[in-house]
């Protein structure tokens, strides 16, 4: 397997730096945020790129199991009734053509009709099983002529690496060594991270998630992403609670064409102490803080998703109620355009 350590790209910046202004939003370093924007040049990369968006999976951790009878409490079962676009896979995205966000279920693109192999980059969230499957990673990679680049913090490349070089044999009861021919070279990257991903530039964000707060343990670094492409600029905040203070202070130096932010539990109100996830309230909390500093405006399309299939009703039953909140439902296949 091939190894390449995380790099930090320019990207837009660069472009912007020979047309003599700067467009977009990134991080040079984790205390110097920039978002500005190119008069004249945004409109030359708009007609030459827009940028499209397929969900490949708007479901949270009770999504695993979408071709059988589980999970089978709560909204579960209806959703099962109506099927179609009320049935929400494991949470991922595609930048299309050739980025996937979040690898938790092998067969969403095949579930789509789509190519796995115009994937080239996968740029992972966290290592939660419904957002990271290092086996099936390593199954794509050898199926890909030229192998794939993979991005992630330091347990995803760690589980990827992990998986490469060993096996369980259940019936000896424990591990055996292994080798395989998937090329992967993987990225480490982190909170402050500013990295290219074939045409896009990404900025890691550390995501309120996998972290035990009474005991202020954090099991992992997660990672939401700013998202630069064309001319316009996307957030990424699944699998986060209300963002770290650090987190805001970064997202309120940006401007969003579109932001995707979690929204797991719908109209269920949590204990935010055991929980990394959001529902209505709290998201609309963060939205409104947001707006006020003008990183959203009425001109961002906002979209919450990571629904549990368990405790928020299916999307017709909602579609339109979340819609009069200003947020838009999307469900499994929804393509957008920004």
């Amino acid at each position: 397997m091939d190894y390449a350590d995380g790099f930090i790209g320019a990207g837009l910046r660069d472009l912007a730096h020979l047309l003599g202004a700067k467009s977009g939003c990134w991080l040079d370093s984790p205390d110097e945020p920039h978002c500005v924007f190119l008069p004249h040049a945004t409109v030359v990369l708009e007609r030459r790129l827009r940028v499209k968006i397929l969900f490949l999976g708007t479901g949270a951790g009770d999504a695993c199991f979408i071709d059988d009878s589980s999970p089978t409490d709560g909204h579960a079962v209806r959703a099962r009734e109506l099927g179609g676009r009320n049935l929400r896979g494991r949470a991922a995205l595609l930048l299309e053509p050739d980025i996937r966000i979040d690898y938790g279920e092998a067969g969403a693109m095949a579930r789509h009709s789509l190519d796995e192999l115009q994937v080239q980059h996968l740029v992972l969230t966290h290592g939660h099983a419904d957002h990271l499957q290092p086996k099936e990673i390593l199954a794509f990679a050898a199926r890909q002529p030229n192998g794939i680049d993979v991005y992630g913090n330091n347990m995803v490349v760690d589980a990827i690496e992990f998986a490469a070089a060993n096996e369980w044999d259940a019936e000896a009861g424990r591990f055996r060594s292994r080798s395989t021919d998937a090329v992967v070279r993987l990225h480490r990257v982190g909170p402050g991270d500013t990295f290219s991903v074939s045409d896009a530039t990404f900025t890691a964000m550390q995501a309120n998630h996998f972290i035990h707060k009474v005991d202020m343990i954090a099991d992992q670094q997660a990672l939401n992403y700013v998202i630069e492409r064309g001319s316009k600029t996307l957030f990424y905040g699944l699998d986060s609670s209300y963002p770290l203070p650090e987190t805001t202070r970064q997202l309120r130096q940006c401007r969003f064409d579109a932001a995707i932010i979690d929204i797991t539990f719908g109209d269920m109100e949590i204990d935010l102490t055991g929980s990394g996830h959001m529902y209505f309230v709290i998201a609309e909390e963060l939205i409104a803080e947001l707006r006020g500093h003008g990183t959203i405006t009425d001109d961002t399309v906002l979209i919450g998703s990571h629904l549990s299939m368990v405790h928020v009703p299916p999307h017709d039953d909602i579609a339109d109620d979340i819609a009069v909140r200003g947020l838009r439902l999307p469900y499994d296949g929804l393509r957008l355009e920004l």
